[in-house]
């Protein structure tokens, strides 16, 4: 593979790399797994060039950073078929599944080389737009068919680490409260509130609209809940370490959280319910517990009695099966 595309669209909480003009504070504020990749790609492949697609309203421009004879750029456009225009890749990867880039494969299918689809939570998990695709890639054993291939994925390494940090928190919970319809906020607060145990351990927020998680308190006649509101992925990763579990509650309605292998990557343990999103491959670690919807105290009693060995086994999975290398070497092999 000389050359790898992805499209990563118009998302706007991507914008905050526009600013960068150097890679050192690019890679030092990087949080987007999917932008890692191309880099690591870089780095550790015959690969000389990849490119990052975005879509923008502004007047067409890219932003290049070049290391050891290869090169990394974001390139801006208006319209997804300026990169005709351009020496066709040998992998180009579509995240999202939006019909722009259905579209592009229909118009030229071959031009794209290999071509990997990863989907969007819904239907959008498969092509729906007549797109053509060789590999479509899936984050849930339960979503795979005919051409489906999983899909592996860290936390952000120079973000989500290890740190030396006094526990604070039984439990961090990362829920947004204006996704609050698939996250399992009310979720999780619901369940807190029929058990004595959990009722009366130390548990933190991360996310936007608190208030919305303070209300749902307030009904539920919970007071064990400290909520940060919007936080970094720096401040996320220390909340994580001050926590001895990271709890995910997401329902079947999500797509598969990045905040699970976050949490993992900073070393915290991790109990996700069993309607998430997630391989295999990470609910079978033995950092890792699945509870069903009726099962958080019981889960979290058990966890808690083995705790420290969940806590060393995840800080020695940090340098396999969660390690960067190892997640996208398995993701080359199957691409």
């Amino acid at each position: 593979m000389n050359k790898f595309w992805i499209f990563r669209t118009n998302l706007t909480n991507l914008e905050s790399y526009h600013k960068y003009d150097n890679l050192k504070d690019f890679e030092r504020n990087l949080w987007d797994f999917y932008l890692l990749m191309p880099l690591w790609i870089l780095r550790n492949t015959e690969c000389k060039e990849t490119t990052v697609w975005r879509l923008t309203k502004k007047s067409n421009y890219a932003i290049k950073f070049k290391f050891n004879g290869k090169i990394f750029i974001q390139r801006f456009v208006n319209n997804f078929n300026k990169c005709f225009k351009y020496p066709p890749p040998c992998v180009s990867f579509f995240r999202g599944g939006f019909k722009v880039y259905d579209e592009l494969t229909k118009k030229n299918p071959k031009f794209f080389g290999t071509k990997l689809y990863l989907g969007a939570n819904g239907p959008r998990k498969y092509p729906i737009y007549g797109g053509k695709y060789d590999k479509i890639l899936v984050e849930d054993e339960k979503d795979m068919k005919k051409n489906c291939y999983p899909f592996y994925k860290i936390g952000v390494p120079n973000i989500f680490k290890t740190l030396n940090l006094e526990k604070k928190w039984d439990i961090c919970f990362p829920a947004n409260g204006t996704q609050i319809k698939y996250k399992g906020l009310e979720y999780f607060i619901k369940q807190i509130s029929k058990s004595e145990l959990l009722k009366n351990i130390k548990i933190v927020n991360c996310g936007n609209k608190p208030e919305v998680g303070r209300k749902l308190c307030k009904k539920y006649g919970i007071n064990n809940i400290e909520f940060f509101g919007h936080v970094d992925k720096f401040s996320l990763n220390n909340a994580l370490n001050q926590s001895k579990f990271g709890v995910v509650a997401s329902n079947t309605s999500d797509g598969c959280p990045r905040v699970c292998t976050e949490i993992l990557s900073s070393g915290t343990p991790l109990l996700v319910r069993k309607q998430t999103r997630l391989l295999d491959y990470y609910r079978t670690l033995e950092c890792v517990k699945t509870f069903s919807d009726n099962e958080l105290e019981k889960v979290y009693k058990e966890a808690k009695k083995n705790y420290e060995e969940m806590k060393q086994k995840n800080l020695e999975y940090l340098n396999s099966y969660l390690n960067m290398d190892n997640i996208m070497n398995m993701n080359l092999r199957l691409w």
